[in-house]
């Protein structure tokens, strides 16, 4: 028996990503490729309604009663893959929901997220909203790629392993929306190639700050700095059921840091720095400001300790967890991409 169709590898399937000229509208005009070998099954959350209705004929769920509709849900989808220097401040500045400056974002003690109404097309840029395409393999036949519009980055995850990749920076994100997406479009026509530079663990040698938790010039294993700035879509805007604005950052936007260091002279207080409730700095760059860092740099002044584990390695090790806050009137945490 012959079988109708050839078999497709995930790698074949792509993400891309564009900044939207108007809240909730998608575009797909010189669309950005992410580097990504990850691409979960998105989330449809669809309405579905399957029960057996008063009045049936037998005691059997009726297929001519059954209600499917993708009306005011919303829908997730996350990805992974490398954290290069042309995706990292487009993942950065929409998961923030702040525009970068001199390629640092900033995330101020009075931060207030943008407010976001479907439709707005006065000085939209890509910390606003975004659509999201994932491109399904060219020779598959047929219009299959999914197109998502009006897409927020509420979780992205930013790490670095020297047992992984030598160190390389990855990342995970995932994206929600409120807006109704297509499931047959065409992909988008010659999007830009994913870029080739990137950020590693490597390049923080030397004379680099890497202070994590309060203690200075760590030996550091790895690392996950992980940002969530959840996004509500709300309101009825039109009979498709889109939403009338994006609500972001409630209950807040978090900021935390995970992160494997050498236990020596430098770590050993990590435990009695938690008990007391210190306020600590984790700073890591390759300048001493970072302003000046020239590379992916992060800089959270204002930590509380969370948890210190023992990581019983080839060395022994800490685990060690921080969650940024804010100061009076200095910020929470500064991001260089």
């Amino acid at each position: 028996m012959a079988l109708d169709g050839a078999a497709y590898s995930p790698k074949e399937f792509q993400v891309a990503i564009k900044a939207e000229s108007t809240i909730g509208t998608a575009n797909v005009s010189s669309m950005q490729l992410v580097n990504v070998d990850s691409v979960e099954m998105p989330n449809f959350n669809l309405t579905q309604v399957l029960d057996v209705r008063s009045g049936s004929d037998g005691r059997v769920f009726d297929v001519d009663d059954a209600l499917t509709d993708e009306k005011g849900v919303t829908k997730e989808i996350t990805f992974s893959g490398v954290f290069d220097t042309t995706v990292a401040p487009l993942l950065v500045q929409n998961c923030i929901g702040l525009a970068e400056s001199s390629d640092v974002v900033t995330i101020p003690y009075n931060y207030t997220p943008p407010e976001l109404e479907t439709g707005d097309s006065s000085s939209v840029t890509i910390a606003d909203t975004v659509t999201i395409a994932v491109i399904a393999p060219a020779t598959s036949g047929g219009n299959r790629s999914i197109i998502f519009p009006g897409c927020t980055i509420t979780s992205l995850s930013i790490s670095g392993d020297m047992a992984n990749e030598s160190g390389r920076l990855r990342f995970t994100a995932t994206a929600r929306t409120g807006y109704i997406s297509s499931f047959t479009q065409a992909a988008p026509s010659s999007p830009s190639a994913y870029g080739t530079s990137y950020y590693s663990l490597a390049t923080l040698a030397g004379t680099a700050k890497k202070t994590i938790a309060g203690a200075e010039d760590c030996v550091i294993q790895s690392f996950s700095l992980n940002l969530e700035n959840p996004s509500e879509y709300v309101g009825q805007g039109d009979a498709n059921g889109n939403p009338e604005a994006i609500v972001r950052a409630v209950p807040e936007l978090g900021a935390t840091l995970d992160a494997t260091v050498k236990y020596d002279n430098q770590t050993a207080e990590l435990p009695t720095t938690m008990k007391a409730g210190t306020t600590v700095i984790s700073n890591l760059a390759n300048h001493a400001t970072i302003g000046s860092a020239s590379d992916f740099a992060f800089i959270g002044s204002y930590g509380k300790i969370t948890n210190v584990a023992y990581n019983e390695a080839n060395a022994m090790m800490y685990d060690v967890s921080v969650k940024f806050g804010a100061s009076g009137s200095n910020a929470m945490l500064a991001i260089r991409t």
